[in-house]
């Protein structure tokens, strides 16, 4: 069963300093839970140096 959840969060881009608001769709390939979800969108983005705060979830 595929989960997909909705997410806002505010990010920083770390090349340039600059503070922005996304949205976007997270997608699982297996059920997760929301703080497994909050956990792995965060990495995602610390990843592509784009730290997140605030991270909002919607089913």
């Amino acid at each position: 069963m595929k989960r997909d959840y909705s997410f806002t969060a505010t990010v920083t881009d770390l090349s340039t300093g600059n503070r922005e608001q996304v949205s976007d769709t997270a997608r699982f390939d297996h059920p997760v839970s929301k703080a497994d979800a909050t956990t792995a969108i965060r990495n995602e983005l610390a990843r592509q140096d784009r730290p997140a705060t605030g991270i909002t979830l919607t089913d």
